[in-house]
């Protein structure tokens, strides 16, 4: 027994395909029209296909540091990136090195407790101690300075609280 198979549809039955053959729907040339292409279809100087621009909070993409552990570089590759690209040095050096230790407070470090600095006598005898460790090596000028203009600071609230009475 033949099968029975529908009969094929007919051609002015169907408005997707009316007849035979590739339509021509869209061009591949560039738009002429639009003002902001040019001839090879590229955007013409001083227009630009966002026009507004890249919203804030959006790194600039030339400037944003690849991750080093997402995509792992040679050492190689690496080196041509930093001579092209220098400014990329140190976020590159934060990602290999462990980050900053906390500053210590070279008051603490050596002991000495400032609130209860008051009086000129506990600022003399607070800047003796500081000066004493810049003698044995255990304590840098520049921290020892940090000391004493803690130590004024405090002196000078203290006194104005005192006169204020």
């Amino acid at each position: 027994m033949p099968e029975i198979a529908a009969d094929p549809p007919s051609p002015s039955c169907s408005h997707l395909f009316p007849g035979p053959g590739i339509e021509l729907s869209q061009t591949l040339a560039p738009d002429l029209f639009s003002p902001s292409r040019d001839a090879r279809g590229r955007f013409a100087r001083g227009t630009s296909g966002n026009p507004r621009g890249r919203p804030p909070g959006i790194p600039n993409p030339r400037r944003r540091v690849s991750g080093l552990v997402a995509r792992p570089l040679s050492p190689k590759a690496l080196s041509d990136l930093l001579d092209r690209k220098p400014h990329l040095l140190r976020p590159f050096v934060a990602q290999l090195l462990p980050p900053p230790l906390a500053a210590i407070d070279p008051a603490e470090h050596l002991g000495i407790d400032l609130s209860s600095a008051r009086t000129a006598e506990d600022c003399r005898q607070v800047l003796g101690t500081a000066l004493a460790a810049i003698g044995r090596g255990e304590l840098a000028p520049a921290d020892a300075a940090r000391i004493a203009r803690r130590v004024r600071a405090r002196l000078r609230a203290y006194r104005a609280s005192q006169n204020d009475r």
